[in-house]
């Protein structure tokens, strides 16, 4: 230990007597050390870290994880489920001591004006069974938790349990909140108690206010009770295993349980055709102490191979440091000379030396650490969380990867300089303290930039695929130009409309909206374009049969009077919806290509009949009236094919749950907005309006992951590029500086400055040209990873290539260049002088 601490104080006192170089040296290895930490910590958080919960190992997610928050009406399932199956797993397995149900409702009304809140807003809440909290062994801030009694009667225990960053961000903490009352989606809920601090629920991402018992769906969400619904499934379960439970026996007992149930009353009440299907499926059950998350499959693969890019990052800093390294062992040569004359082991050298290399690297880890946050942030902002429904704080699995990140790179860069250094002959070294073996420096030095080349085209490679996928995606025909169209979520639920004074409501803001200067019309329809609710069903259309009930499924929207025409979605047979369209005409719908080729086979479908496989519609058919183009309406179809779609008459629904309106807009879309928030307040002055804005600032919203992901591969190829070129513009440089005398005899000698400067610029390409020759097969290898990324790219995609192998070499050039001219301007009569 007192050698180490010698080697230490000898290190900073080295360090401190080179400021130029300890800069350049910490800022470049901040950079990528910075970089992976940033990246590490949102893996720990998003994939790696545990819920604060009591014995999280003892957890199981009973269902498909990422499906947390989804809702299905009709043919049972077994990646989650209805309210029955979830009692009958409760009640038959032998496995848990205890199991929970809960859903997650986003976009809820909050009304908090009795508490002192200036407005009302949009919530997600956690509909949680009664046993949520007990089970998973977590306590109250404030107040208490909900219990068990909670969750006994539909309807009957109206009470909400906030989160504790709820809490914090729009009560100040204030004590005073509980026994108060917040209206959620227009019902009065009564304040019990806060979560504790460190809690967030079991959805990992979510930007979670509150938990309330699920027998108040109904509240909630404004519909009919799912209670005893053994076709809507809409719960994930988390289990806690007995002592001595594996996963697999877990999983064994419970699909046991299950089809025990579908022998029972359970089973009975199951549609005989959807019998089959439930006998042979399986209920999947999974490791359940990270929590559920959707986020954690769609991000897991983005995040790694961010991962993979800030560690490339961080090996062309280590190169650019080692060759730094390198030139300063050269500047040290006679020091090194002395302490081996004056009986140093080369040993005791080469440790001095790695020890020094190991401290840079701290200091630039500590660096690294201040941009983390920064990175953090960003990064953040691609998975569409923040830091109050994602746990990003540093732990002690963050520390650990950074103190061993920084331990590694130290090693990683120092290893080379030191037993070069440590290796020098004696005499040579004390008679010229300009160079140690120049041939092997140089070639080690020049070695490690061709390395660096190939890396940073590799990065530079991959930026550009995916810079150039996101261009297509973005700029593809959607079937409707999504720039001037303004889509209003109107809150009409929210605000009392219901049925009819709904249906009217449309059509009033409709007029209203259409008289507006710079608006060519408006329309409406029930999911509106990009506003990220869907319907889907599954059809009884004569003729037609199936192998399964999933190829009888077609989405399904409602729109309002002349929707394809004011949004310019060709009709390519029949009609579109007209206002003759309504409750007391014939019900008549309007599908797409797509649907076309699926269920009629390509024949012609106009005057033919389907229905909606579900006993409320059931002899209640639609009459296909028009054919029109597909379009693409939503994220998930943004990447491959639109699926079969048809349309229906909003107004002929007798009780509609909401409508978006799309104003159509010839001028400015900022002045369109600000008038039709204006028109609509002074229709409604309490309408709430979410999200006023463009499809096409919708459609960015949608793929911010995507925009951040493109963005910051080309922050990192750019990273990538600059520290190559760096690294390029030093080894010429000091090439260039050691060479000075022999540039100034070819001067002498009759050699043209010209001549000089294609001399080393001929140098420094050729090792361009040979980090080109490693990087591209290494590049074309690569970017296999990125092929499910990417749209209407190939990985290998040649214009991407040649675009990334040309920005590298020209700015490889303008890097060697600089070195190049300095040498043409040597003077001959002083360089013949020099030493």
């Amino acid at each position: 230990m007192e050698t180490l601490f010698q080697d230490l104080r000898y290190a900073f006192r080295m360090l401190v007597k080179m400021p130029a170089f300890t800069t350049v040296a910490v800022l470049t290895l901040a950079l990528g050390i910075g970089a992976n930490t940033a990246i590490f910590t949102i893996v720990n958080a998003l994939l790696l870290k545990t819920l604060p919960v009591r014995a999280p190992q003892e957890l199981v997610a009973v269902g498909n994880p990422a499906s947390y928050g989804s809702r299905w009406h009709g043919s049972p399932s077994t990646d989650f489920f209805s309210y029955p199956l979830y009692r009958e797993l409760r009640d038959r397995n032998s496995v848990f001591s205890g199991l929970i149900a809960a859903s997650s409702e986003d976009d809820i009304d909050a009304d908090a004006s009795s508490m002192g809140a200036a407005s009302s807003e949009r919530i997600t809440l956690r509909l949680v069974s009664g046993n949520y909290f007990s089970v998973l062994g977590v306590g109250a801030a404030a107040g208490r938790v909900l219990t068990e009694s909670d969750d006994a009667q539909d309807g009957g225990n109206p009470v909400l349990v906030l989160s504790y960053g709820y809490w914090k961000r729009e009560f100040a903490l204030s004590p005073a909140v509980l026994g108060k009352t917040i209206r959620l989606s227009g019902f009065p809920f009564t304040v019990v108690g806060v979560a504790q601090a460190n809690f967030r629920g079991d959805v990992v991402g979510d930007d979670l206010a509150g938990f309330v018992p699920l027998s108040m769906q109904a509240q909630i969400m404004r519909e009919s009770s799912y209670r005893n619904d053994p076709t809507i499934s809409w719960l994930l379960l988390i289990g806690r295993r007995k002592p001595g439970i594996s996963i697999a026996q877990a999983k064994a007992n419970v699909n046991f349980a299950f089809q025990q149930a579908l022998k029972g009353d359970y089973g009975a009440s199951i549609k005989p055709e959807d019998l089959p299907d439930l006998r042979g499926g399986e209920i999947p059950v999974s490791p359940g102490g990270s929590g559920l998350s959707s986020l954690r499959e769609q991000y897991r693969t983005p995040l790694l191979l961010l991962l993979g890019m800030v560690g490339l990052i961080l090996l062309i800093a280590c190169v650019n440091v080692a060759n730094l390294l390198l030139a300063r062992a050269t500047a040290r040569g006679k020091e090194v000379g002395v302490r081996l004359a004056l009986g140093a082991s080369r040993a005791r050298l080469f440790r001095q030396l790695v020890t020094e290399s190991v401290t840079l690297a701290f200091l630039g880890g500590a660096c690294g650490a201040l941009l983390a946050i920064l990175g953090v942030r960003l990064l953040l902002a691609m998975v569409g969380a923040n830091g109050e429904s994602l746990p990003v704080s540093p732990d002690a699995r963050v520390l650990a990867f950074t103190v061993g990140i920084c331990f590694v790179t130290g090693i990683l860069f120092g290893l080379a300089p030191a037993s070069r250094a440590a290796r020098g002959e004696l005499n040579p070294i004390l008679k010229n303290s300009v160079s140690l073996d120049r041939r092997s420096r140089w070639s080690l030095g020049k070695g490690l930039i061709a390395g660096q080349v190939a890396l940073s085209l590799l990065v530079l490679f991959g930026a550009t695929l995916m810079v150039r996928s996101l261009q297509k995606i973005l700029t593809q025909n959607l079937g409707y130009d999504s720039a001037h169209i303004v889509a209003v979520h109107v809150g009409a639920h929210a605000a009392g409309y219901q049925g009819d004074r709904m249906k009217q409501l449309a059509q009033d803001l409709s007029a209203r909206l259409a008289s507006l200067p710079g608006v060519r019309g408006v329309t409406y329809s029930r999911n509106g374009l990009f506003s990220g609710g869907e319907s889907s069903d599954t059809l009884i259309l004569p003729g037609f049969e199936s192998a399964s009930r999933n190829q009888r499924e077609a989405r399904q929207d409602a729109v309002g009077p002349n929707y394809f025409g004011l949004l310019g979605v060709s009709i390519v047979m029949g009609r579109g919806i007209g206002a003759q369209d309504t409750e007391t005409s014939t019900r008549v719908a309007l599908v797409n290509e797509s649907m076309v080729k699926s269920f009629f086979r390509g024949e012609n479908p106009l005057g033919r009949q389907f229905q909606i496989d579900s006993v409320a519609e059931r002899g209640k058919p639609f009459t296909i009236v028009g054919v029109c183009r597909d379009t693409k309406d939503h994220t998930e179809f943004l990447r491959g094919s639109v699926p079969p779609r048809f349309y229906v008459a909003l107004q002929q629904e007798s009780q509609p749950v909401r409508f978006v309106l799309e104003v159509v807009t010839t001028g400015d879309t900022k002045v369109a907005i600000t008038e039709i928030r204006s028109r609509i307040k002074s229709f409604d002055a309490n309408l709430p309006l979410y999200s006023v804005m463009t499809v096409k600032q919708r459609i960015e919203r949608w793929l911010s992951s995507d925009i951040a992901l493109a963005s910051l591969s080309a922050f990192f190829a750019g990273l990538a590029l600059l520290l190559a070129c760096i690294g390029l513009y030093g080894i010429m440089s000091y090439t260039v500086a050691g060479r000075m005398r022999e540039f100034g005899v070819r001067i002498a000698l009759g050699a043209r400055r010209d001549d000089v400067l294609r001399l080393v610029l001929r140098e420094g390409m050729l090792l361009v040209a040979v980090g080109l020759g490693v990087g591209i097969p290494l590049s074309l290898a690569g970017s296999r990873l990125l092929q499910s990324f990417l749209f209407g790219l190939k990985s290998t995609d040649p214009v991407s290539l040649l675009a990334g192998i040309a920005v590298l070499g020209l700015v490889a050039l303008l890097a060697a260049s600089v070195p190049a001219r300095r040498a043409t301007k040597v003077d001959p009569i002083v360089a013949l002088r020099y030493e």
